[in-house]
């Protein structure tokens, strides 16, 4: 039914309902409409494959919102503003070699952390007259797990004798998986409220709208005088979690306006129309690593894929927050609850597998709340 309220479908039952109702008003009302009678039978049919297409219109209707399309229709809703869906990207690393000078590091040579992380060499490297050489590589998998961090790739999958050592000096980056519908559905609300420009929200558009950044925050000095936080006068401080270097720089370059000094330990060089050289800065955000525990007791409705239901509701609430956000544990309990079959649900978190309590963890401004899959454990008891 479609009325001044929006659209609402009728489900199953309230089809059958009216139509038992319309059938004795044409027939009489002593006829026999239950499941055993022939006329219940024929009008359960109707009823079922009604309620199928009352769920189409229903979600053709929703596809026209953002807060309520998900999907292909989301993506089409996002294209409209020039906002894409970020796809699954490998993680970028650079390596540094050791080995016998002029020796020849091909393309396609690999490496690996201790947990079995590949990543695969992109540059022809030739090692220098002391035996050193650097040149990037790429991860095997896109994923955000490829994002390493420093010093973790240092196996060689290819010995050889002209090649001792490997190690990344610094973590990897801009890896990450596809975007799932929550994020995307933020971006593009965010995207539509601000253009790229100057202003506060107009930095954090360009920049959300690079590849991989879950999250921005923007701290600026319109001052003639050194900040709290130690900024100098007139300028903005930006950090941003995810995505890759030299693309957020770009967004950054584009968005800022001239003589705004951008600070940070990030520094990228962008060269404007005219050949020019600038350089732009800004600051990566601080992972912190959450951990999380489901405590649930279940009843025969619990299905088989309760357990990665639940996980996946955790993972989607923590991942979603954006810097300085708190982690608050009881917000999770709403998506958990939607689960059928979930009689009682006891949430605990941390930032280590040893300290997790029924309790909120507070998020610095520049730090940024993350989990994996692999970090959430589901607890069952069967009530």
């Amino acid at each position: 039914m479609l009325d001044e309220n929006g659209f609402k479908r009728k489900v199953y039952a309230e089809l059958l309902e009216d139509m038992e109702r319309k059938a004795k008003e044409l027939f009489g009302e002593n006829l026999n409409t239950s499941s055993h009678s022939v006329i219940g039978i024929i009008l359960r049919i109707f009823a079922w494959f009604l309620s199928l297409t009352h769920e189409l219109a229903e979600r053709v209707y929703n596809s026209a919102f953002i807060s309520t399309a998900t999907g292909a229709q989301l993506d089409r809703l996002g294209s409209n503003q020039g906002i894409l869906r970020d796809p699954e990207m490998p993680a970028l690393v650079e390596l540094e070699y050791t080995g016998a000078p002029g020796f020849a590091i091909e393309e396609g040579v690999q490496f690996k952390t201790a947990n079995d992380i590949i990543f695969e060499s992109v540059d022809v490297v030739t090692l220098d007259a002391e035996g050193k050489g650097k040149g990037l590589a790429v991860s095997q998998i896109y994923s955000d797990k490829a994002n390493v961090p420093a010093s973790s790739i240092n196996i060689i999958l290819e010995p050889s004798e002209d090649l001792s050592s490997v190690i990344n000096p610094l973590a990897a980056s801009g890896g990450s998986e596809l975007e799932n519908d929550t994020s995307y559905r933020e971006r593009i609300k965010l995207g539509t409220r601000a253009s790229p420009g100057p202003p506060v929200n107009g930095i954090i558009s360009s920049i959300n709208q690079v590849s991989g950044v879950r999250s921005v925050s923007v701290v600026k000095n319109n001052t003639m005088a050194v900040d709290s936080y130690n900024n100098p006068p007139k300028s903005v401080h930006i950090y941003c979690f995810g995505g890759a270097k030299e693309e957020i720089g770009e967004a950054i370059f584009n968005s800022v306006a001239a003589g705004i000094e951008t600070v940070g330990k990030e520094q990228v060089t962008i060269r404007d129309l005219s050949g020019f050289d600038h350089e732009v800065y800004f600051d990566h955000a601080v992972p912190v690593q959450i951990y999380a525990q489901v405590e649930v007791t279940v009843n025969s409705k619990f299905e088989d894929t309760g357990t990665s239901d639940i996980k996946q509701a955790v993972y989607d609430y923590i991942n979603s927050l954006n810097m300085g956000e708190d982690v608050i544990h009881t917000f999770i309990y709403p998506n958990i609850y939607r689960i059928e079959g979930i009689v009682v649900a006891i949430v605990k978190v941390g930032r280590s597998v040893e300290g997790l309590y029924s309790n909120d963890i507070t998020i610095e401004p520049d730090e940024v709340s993350q989990i994996t899959l692999d970090n959430i454990e589901v607890i069952e008891h069967v009530g």
